[in-house]
């Protein structure tokens, strides 16, 4: 994987038909914060070196017909999340958060 390449992308959730990817999406006043939580991920030196990778992706992903949804992540709540269901703090937890979330969304319970 490339360092242009940074948002989730892996594993997706499914219910019958229903297919959904989620991608993780970070705000600019949080992005700093997640560098020192996961530090082994590959991080764009600015928010918008990042956010312009992102966007980039995730309209690849919906173009080639995967329906791709932004699940914006908090590093707090996803240091949270990890303690609360007793996962590692890492990449594997942060897809499996954003798919969690995406299927909350398609689900119509967020």
């Amino acid at each position: 994987m490339s360092s242009q390449r940074q948002p989730v992308r892996r594993a997706a959730m499914q219910e019958g038909e229903i297919q959904v990817l989620g991608f993780a999406w970070f705000k600019e006043d949080d992005y700093e914060s997640f560098k020192p939580i996961l530090p082994e991920r590959r991080w764009h030196r600015t928010y918008a070196e990042w956010e312009a990778a992102a966007e980039q992706h995730f309209k690849r992903l919906n173009d080639q017909g995967i329906r791709t949804i932004k699940a914006e992540i908090r590093s707090a709540d996803f240091v949270a999340w990890c303690r609360r269901t007793g996962r590692n703090i890492d990449n594997k937890a942060l897809v499996a958060l954003a798919n969690e979330a995406a299927y909350r969304v398609i689900k119509g319970s967020h």
